[in-house]
C-alpha cells in the first residue's frame, strides 16, 4: 500500500511485482523505490502553465478521463488514442493533445515509483515512455533530474515525435536531453531550471553526443567486448579514464546495451558502451564463405565509415572541449530566438469573431496582427509613416492651412487682450494676420 502524491490520507492498493530486472543486470542511473509515492514537487498546479491547465481542464477529453481512476486504465487511454508527443493536437494551439490530458490525469491520480518505471521502460509504446519523462520533468525537483533521466539521454529507440512533420526521427535519448536543456516545448513552456543546476546538468549532457557515436560503432565489434577479459578504458563522469577488462556484456535493456568491467584496483562497475574503448586490436569473428567476386570498395567500407574517426579505441574530445561547444550552441540558440513573440497567448476562434475588423481587410489584418506575422504589421506601419514624411512640403502646408482655417471659422478669435477693432474685422480674413488662436 502506498500513499497518493496528490491527497496523503487516500490510499491506493499496489498490485505490481515491481522491474523483471535483476540488480546485477542493471544499467547505471536512478533506481526507482518500489511502491513508494513519487514526490511532486507542486500539488496544486503540477508545474504547468495557467493556459495550458485551463484548456486542459475544460478539454472534453480530459472530462472522460475523470471517470477513470486507475493507472491501468489511463496505461490502456494511452495505447488505445496517444499518436504524438506534442502539447497541442490536430494543428491547434488550443487544444491539449491526449497525451498531455493523460499525463495531467496521471498526476492527480498519483503514481508509485514502479508505476512511473513501467511508464519510461514501456516496450510497446514509445509515446507512453514520453509521458513517464513529463510525468517527470513537470513533477520532480530541478536538482534530482539527472539522478532519474539521466540514464535514458543514451536510448537509442527511435520514434516519430510529432505526426506534423512525418519522416523525423530522434531517439528516446535525443528526446530526454531535449527536455534537460530546452525551456520551450511545443508552444508550451516547461519548469524552470536554476542556473546553478544547469551547469551541472550541462556538463553532464555535454559528452552524450560522442558517447552515442562510439556505441554505434562499437556495436560493430561487440563480439570483442563479450569476450570476458578484453583489455579496456571506461570514461567515468567526471571524465577520468579508467582501465580494465571486461566481465559481462548487458542487453537486458536492448536500447541501452552496457559493459560490466572490472577495474585495475578490483572495483566492478557498469558503463554504457558508449563509455567504453578496447585498448589492443580485438580478435576477428570467425569468417563466412564468401563469394570470389568481393569487392574491394566493400572491404575498405567494414570498418567505420571513411572520413570518422575511430571512436572505438580512441577517447576523442576532453569534457572541456565538448562542454564548450555545448554551451556555445546555447548562447547562439538565445541569441537567435529573441524577438520572436514567444510569450503571445494564442488567440482563439471565438475571440477572433469578435474583435473589430476592417472593411475588405478582415481576415487579413487578423492573421497579420495576431498570429502570424506581428513584423509584418511593424513594417506595414513603418512604411505609412515613410509615405506620409515623404509628401512634398507644399502639400503638407495646405493641408495645415486648410486645418487652420477650418478651426478658425469654427471658433474665431476669443483671445480677451484682443480689442475691439480687431474683433471687428472680417470673418475670411487671412490666417496669417491673426495675432493668437486660441482653442476651446
Amino acid at each position: 500500500v502506498y500513499y497518493s502524491a496528490v491527497d496523503p490520507t487516500s490510499q491506493k492498493k499496489d498490485d505490481k511485482k515491481g522491474s523483471d530486472r535483476k540488480p546485477e543486470d542493471e544499467a547505471p542511473g536512478a533506481r526507482m523505490r518500489g511502491a513508494e509515492a513519487f514526490e511532486i514537487t507542486n500539488k496544486q498546479t503540477y508545474n504547468f502553465n495557467s493556459m495550458l491547465r485551463d484548456q486542459i481542464l475544460k478539454n472534453t477529453y480530459f472530462k472522460t478521463l475523470v471517470k477513470i481512476d486507475t493507472f491501468e486504465g489511463i496505461m490502456d487511454e494511452m495505447y488505445q488514442y496517444v499518436e504524438t508527443a506534442e502539447t497541442y493536437g490536430g494543428g491547434s494551439t488550443t487544444v491539449p493533445s491526449s497525451l498531455f490530458c493523460c499525463l495531467y490525469r496521471l498526476f492527480t491520480i498519483g503514481l508509485s515509483y514502479d508505476e512511473l518505471n513501467l511508464l519510461c521502460e514501456s516496450k510497446d509504446w514509445p509515446y507512453i515512455r514520453c509521458c513517464g519523462f513529463l510525468y517527470i520533468r513537470f513533477g520532480c525537483a530541478p536538482e534530482k533530474l539527472w539522478d532519474f533521466l539521466g540514464e535514458y539521454c543514451v536510448d537509442d529507440q527511435e520514434f516519430e515525435p510529432s505526426k506534423s512533420t512525418p519522416g523525423f526521427v530522434v531517439t528516446i535519448g535525443e528526446y530526454v536531453e531535449s527536455l534537460l536543456l530546452d525551456e520551450r516545448y511545443y508552444y508550451s513552456t516547461l519548469p524552470r531550471i536554476p542556473v546553478g543546476v544547469k551547469k551541472k546538468i550541462e556538463e553532464k549532457v555535454a559528452p552524450l553526443g560522442q558517447y552515442r557515436k562510439r556505441a554505434a560503432q562499437n556495436k560493430d565489434m561487440l563480439h570483442a567486448f563479450k569476450e570476458a577479459g578484453t583489455p579496456v578504458e571506461a570514461c567515468r563522469d567526471n571524465g577520468v579514464w579508467v582501465v580494465g577488462q571486461t566481465l559481462q556484456v548487458i542487453e537486458s535493456v536492448p536500447s541501452r546495451i552496457a559493459v560490466r568491467i572490472r577495474a585495475v584496483d578490483g572495483r566492478e562497475e557498469v558503463y554504457h558502451l558508449g563509455r567504453v574503448i578496447l585498448r589492443d586490436e580485438p580478435k576477428k569473428p570467425p569468417e563466412r564463405a564468401r563469394s570470389r567476386s568481393r569487392s574491394p570498395k566493400r572491404e575498405a567500407g567494414a570498418g567505420p565509415r571513411s572520413g570518422s574517426p575511430d571512436l572505438t579505441r580512441s577517447r576523442g574530445q576532453s569534457l572541456e572541449e565538448m562542454l564548450e561547444e555545448l554551451r556555445t550552441k546555447q548562447r547562439e540558440r538565445a541569441v537567435c530566438s529573441t524577438g520572436k513573440d514567444y510569450a503571445r497567448k494564442p488567440i482563439g476562434f471565438m475571440s477572433g469573431l469578435a474583435m473589430k475588423r476592417d472593411v475588405g481587410q478582415a481576415s487579413t489584418r487578423l492573421r497579420e496582427e495576431e498570429t502570424y506575422a506581428p513584423r509584418q504589421v511593424e513594417h506595414r506601419k513603418q512604411m505609412a509613416d515613410e509615405s506620409i514624411l515623404g509628401r512634398p512640403e507644399t502639400e503638407r502646408d495646405r493641408e495645415q492651412q486648410l486645418l487652420k482655417q477650418q478651426l478658425f471659422e469654427k471658433y474665431g478669435n476669443i483671445n480677451p487682450r484682443t480689442n475691439a477693432k480687431e474683433q471687428q474685422q472680417p470673418a475670411d480674413m487671412d490666417i496669417e494676420d491673426a495675432s493668437v488662436l486660441r482653442l476651446g
